[in-house]
């Protein structure tokens, strides 16, 4: 069976003979394309990634559990997919989603320790829940949000999301003073680690990260540096859709920026 790499440039090509269009790590890539090239494919996983990159998640999940597969490289996409379903739905309809994700990943990183996409996954499957339950009141998934991530960077240190996440974790843990933080076992959180993740998934990313500026944008603002924080702002603004999260990031970035002027 192919790697995931391979996949990937397999679907990037078909994406770029048939349709002409950039690859479809760069931008979102167009629902009718995505639906045409995922019928030329036996490969299920090929299929998972371009209904992933045109946002239909409920597509990737069909497909997926038709393959009956309970690999690691399976398990890791149903998880991503039922994270970015959730991501749509009201928090009610949310819950179940990033619980079953979460039982995916484990799965994965059982399977497949070395995956940093599964510890991806896991990462961000623990904090929607975290976030849904309240981060203070769920100490240990945030914990393990933490661990996740690390690994994930760790072992493949190109995934802009996985610093991504680390940088959104201590920017979370660092709305409460040290003083209450310590006793918790959640000390470790520092404001330069947010600039340093931030600036890492950045880095990683060629710049190309809309809700990473955005929350960036947010902290700088926080630390009263509004002309960087501007600068962030503008950058997001001028970037193509990648994720279905995009949107209400930019959103937010619009009006933030409003509101400077």
């Amino acid at each position: 069976m192919p790697g995931h790499t391979a996949r990937l440039l397999l679907a990037a090509l078909f994406v770029l003979a048939v349709a002409g269009a950039s690859p479809a790590a760069e931008r979102r890539l167009d629902p009718a394309v995505a639906e045409s090239l995922a019928t030329q494919t036996d490969d299920p996983l090929v299929a998972a990634d371009l209904y992933n990159d045109a946002w239909l998640n409920r597509k990737a999940i069909e497909v997926l559990e038709a393959s009956g597969a309970e690999d690691a490289e399976t398990l890791w996409r149903l998880a991503r997919s039922h994270i970015n379903l959730g991501e749509t739905l009201p928090d009610d309809e949310a819950l179940p989603l990033y619980l079953q994700a979460r039982k995916e990943a484990e799965r994965a990183v059982q399977l497949d320790p070395n995956s940093p996409d599964a510890h991806l996954s896991l990462a961000i499957a623990l904090g929607r829940e975290a976030l849904f339950r309240g981060v203070f009141k769920s100490l240990g998934l945030v914990k393990g949000v933490r661990r996740e991530a690390h690994l994930a960077a760790a072992q493949g240190d190109s995934i802009p999301a996985a610093w991504y996440v680390l940088g959104r974790t201590h920017k979370k843990l660092i709305e409460k003073p040290a003083i209450i933080r310590k006793p918790l076992g959640i000390g470790w959180a520092k404001r330069d680690s947010v600039r340093i993740y931030f600036d890492k998934a950045l880095e990683v990313s060629h710049g190309n990260m809309i809700q990473c500026r955005v929350e960036y944008a947010e902290f700088l603002l926080d630390r009263k540096e509004e002309d960087r924080a501007r600068e962030m702002l503008e950058a997001a603004l001028a970037l193509p859709l990648r994720d279905e999260q995009d949107v209400p990031a930019r959103e937010r970035a619009e009006k933030m920026l409003e509101e400077l002027k």
